[in-house]
Formats: structure tokens, C-alpha cells, sequence
């Protein structure tokens, strides 16, 4: 009880120890009578500061008491009947009870602060775990955000280089994109042969893998795959109940590449190696579907490629190709020769360009021209290549007398120019000109007609 409540002690010792020193060293000064500040102010702040309003109101009337009780003790009596006397020792209880006062209010407000700290520790603490969630949260975000821009842009990479009419960079990047697109680690491609199906390239492949250059035609998955025209995966065989076929470890699923989306199988492509979560029917799904672009994209490129061979067209900017158009231009001179026909030759050249374009968007400038010149020109007239770095494109202007081909020529120039196209770091906007050479007796080969139109073309206006 004394450990918990010490002032039952203290308060006692203080006050005995103030009056011992009154009735010892200073017996002359009854209570100590007239010191201004009184000591017993001390016991009273000091009890009433540090303990609250009940020590303080005690110590206040404990001081009054011993005071009072003094002052009759040592004789003074008389001093009871002023009124004045009193106002010590009330004095002494206000005191008290004041100090008391302000230390439970000081005492309330330090406990409402210390809750709100504790409070707003808490809240603090609270949000600090709800940031590292959101970091979290925005973290997981972020990493699937960037899959999934790397899916596009593998995706979009994938689609450009499946638009070559190239054999060999369209098998590599059928297989790499493919092993990209799938996840898978190790991806091959056999192609069609006299014995069965040929390693043509693969993807992935590591060194201490053992390949497999030919696969008997109904051998392995491969063979399967390619001879049943279907996609074929080990699962198939975990599946099936009774004798498996004759299996290689050749791969864990194949599906078979067309020649066109419903030309003949031409080859396999063989996954070898794919990671276990990634291997499930979304996979074989999306197996499928590259199967299909894939088959797509090698038709497209053998009829380009028949065409080229052919050389008549050019099908990346659909005119005719040089070779065709010089033919033409031999026959359609002889003619005009023969019956004195009009005939002219337009070079067409574009203006505006100071510095040399990357080649895709040369390309597109390029393609963007040859459709203009399809639109703004007549049934009649022949566009083609002219594969020149200055001179991309000519036109035979067929039985067109000079007047109608200026005509024809400035409306060209007017419908490229509505367009009004300017490259980023060109101060005016791109422009064509064309150079013409009219057909006239005098001109009895190709070549001097070229070369007319040539000097047309480049000629300084005065």
C-alpha cells in the first residue's frame, strides 16, 4: 500500500520535518510568522503539482492546520479574532486545490495526447502495411503489364517477319516465334522429304541434345503429326489405353505446317521442350492458331513468289514489274511507229527530301505514291517499276497526244500534293515531278525516248 500510494508517507515526513526545524532552529518565529513566501507553499505546490487535486487539497489544509495550531501553541491567540488572520491559511487550501486542479487537467490532456499519438501511431502503422499492399499490388501490375506488352510487341515482331517472302527468314521466325509465343524452350521445324520428314532449322536447341535430322514418315510424334495431318502431343498416348505406337522421344507435341490454309502439308513443327505449367489445352488452342498463320503466311509468300518469277507484277506495290514495263514499252513504241500513234514515257521523281529514309518508311512513301498514280491515272496507262533511288516509278501514257499526258501529269501532281505530306525534319512539304518524253518519228528506240524523258526531268526552269 505505501509502494502504490506514497504520499501517505511522504506528506507526514515533509511536514514534521517543517515544523522540527520551526520549534529547533527557529523557535523565535512562531510558525514561521511573517517569512514571505511561506514554507509551507512549498509542501503545498509540491504535494498538489505532483500528486493531483486530493493530495493537493490535503496538503493545503494539513498547511492551514499546522499554521493555525502554531500560532495558538506559542501564545498568540489574539491573532484568531482579526479576520485578516484567515486569509493565510485559506490561502494555503485555494493554493492547494488550485495546483491540484491544473495538475489532473495537465495530467487528461497528457493522457489524450499519449492516446492520440498511440492513435495516430496506429494509423501510421496501418498505412505503412496498406502501402507495402498497394507496392505490391502495383508491383504484380506492372510485371503483368510488361508480359503483356512483351506478348504484343513478340506478336507484332512475329507478324513482320511472317511478311517475308524469303524461304529460309520465314522458317526461323515461324520457329522463333512460335517458342516466344508459346513459352516453349527447344522448337524445330521438319520439312517434307523424299524419306520422310527433315530437320530444316530449330530454335533453342541445346548442344547436348542429340538431333534428330530425319523422321520416318509414321515415326515418333513427328511422323504421326505429319502423315495424319493433325496435331498430335504425348498426352494423347498417356490417354490412350492398349499398345502405344512406336514413340521416339522426338518431341511432346507436333502439328502439321500447310502450304496455304488448305494446301498440302509441307512439314512439322515440333515442340521438344515447353515448361509443365505451360503445357495445357490454352497451349494446344493457341498451338493450333499459329499453325494456321503460319500455313498462311507460306502461301502468301510462294504466290509472291510465283509472281516474281513470273515477273510480270510486283505485289508489295501492286504495279508491273521493270522488266514487264520495258516490254511494253518496246511493243507500244513499235506500234506508235506502225501507225503513228501518240505515245509518251513520265518518269516520276519526288522532290523534298534531303537526307535518306529509314527503308521501311521509304517503303511506305513508296507503296503511298504507287496508289496515287493508280488513282490519278487512266485505265489505259501503264504504271511500273522503275528501281531507281531517284526514280521510283514510270508511266507509258497510251495513245495520249502531249497535251492530254501534261494534263494527266499535273493532275497527278495536284492529287499528291493534296495530301500535303511533310516529313519531321523537312522545312516544306514533299512534292512529285515528272519528266516527259512524247513519241515522235524521229525516235526509233527505247532508249532515246529514256533519255528524253530523262532530260525533261531534270531540266532547270529559266
Amino acid at each position: 500500500m505505501f509502494k502504490k500510494y506514497p504520499v501517505i508517507y511522504e506528506l507526514p515526513i515533509f511536514y514534521l520535518l517543517l515544523v522540527g526545524i520551526n520549534f529547533f532552529l527557529f523557535p523565535e518565529i512562531p510558525s514561521y510568522s511573517g517569512i514571505d513566501p511561506h514554507p509551507y507553499w512549498l509542501g503545498i505546490f509540491l504535494f498538489g503539482f505532483r500528486y493531483g487535486i486530493s493530495e493537493g487539497i490535503v496538503s493545503g489544509l494539513l498547511s492551514a492546520s499546522l499554521y493555525m495550531m502554531q500560532i495558538w501553541y506559542w501564545g498568540e491567540r489574539y491573532l484568531f479574532e482579526d479576520l485578516t488572520f484567515f486569509i493565510l491559511p485559506s490561502a494555503f487550501v485555494l493554493g492547494g486545490t488550485i495546483a491540484g486542479v491544473i495538475t489532473e487537467r495537465s495530467r487528461k490532456k497528457i493522457r489524450e495526447l499519449i492516446q492520440s499519438h498511440l492513435f495516430l501511431d496506429k494509423q501510421v502503422k496501418n498505412c505503412n502495411e496498406e502501402l507495402a499492399i498497394q507496392k505490391e499490388i502495383n508491383t504484380a501490375l506492372e510485371k503483368k503489364i510488361v508480359s503483356r506488352m512483351a506478348t504484343l510487341v513478340t506478336l507484332y515482331e512475329g507478324a513482320r517477319r511472317l511478311e517475308s517472302t524469303d524461304s529460309d527468314v520465314l522458317y526461323s521466325s515461324l520457329v522463333e516465334f512460335t517458342a516466344k509465343t508459346l513459352g516453349a524452350d527447344e522448337v524445330s521445324l521438319f520439312l517434307k522429304d523424299t524419306d520422310g520428314w527433315r530437320l530444316k532449322t530449330s530454335f533453342g536447341l541445346k548442344e547436348y541434345r542429340q538431333k534428330i535430322d530425319l523422321v520416318k514418315w509414321n515415326e515418333g510424334i513427328i511422323g504421326l503429326s505429319g502423315s495424319g495431318n493433325r496435331v498430335v502431343s504425348i498426352r494423347d498416348f498417356i490417354k490412350t489405353e492398349g499398345e502405344f505406337p512406336k514413340l521416339m522421344g522426338d518431341a511432346l507435341l507436333a502439328g502439321p505446317l500447310h502450304l496455304g490454309e488448305k494446301g498440302e502439308v509441307m512439314g512439322v513443327v515440333a515442340i521438344q521442350s515447353i515448361p509443365f505449367l505451360n503445357f495445357n489445352s490454352a497451349t494446344l488452342n493457341l498451338f493450333s492458331f499459329l499453325l494456321t498463320w503460319g500455313s498462311r503466311a507460306l502461301g502468301k509468300a510462294s504466290y509472291i513468289r510465283e509472281l516474281k518469277a513470273q515477273e510480270i507484277m510486283d505485289p508489295e506495290f501492286q504495279v508491273y514489274s521493270k522488266k514487264h514495263f520495258l516490254s511494253r514499252l518496246e511493243q507500244e513504241l513499235a506500234r506508235s511507229r506502225k501507225y503513228y500513234l501518240p505515245l509518251s514515257l513520265a518518269l516520276v521523281k519526288i522532290d523534298g527530301i534531303s537526307s535518306p529514309l529509314r527503308h521501311d518508311d521509304q517503303k511506305r512513301l513508296q507503296f503511298f505514291l504507287s496508289q496515287t498514280l493508280k488513282a490519278a491515272t487512266r485505265e489505259v496507262d501503264v504504271i511500273g517499276l522503275w528501281e531507281e533511288e531517284q526514280i521510283p516509278f514510270a508511266i507509258l501514257f497510251i495513245t495520249a497526244s502531249p497535251p492530254q499526258a501534261d494534263e494527266i501529269s499535273q493532275k497527278i501532281r495536284e492529287t499528291f500534293g493534296n495530301f500535303d505530306i511533310q516529313l519531321p525534319h523537312e522545312d516544306h512539304p514533299l512534292s512529285i515531278r515528272l519528266g516527259l518524253g512524247h513519241f515522235d518519228p524521229g525516235i526509233g528506240a527505247t532508249s532515246q525516248l529514256i533519255e528524253l524523258a530523262l532530260g525533261k526531268l531534270y531540266e532547270k526552269k529559266g
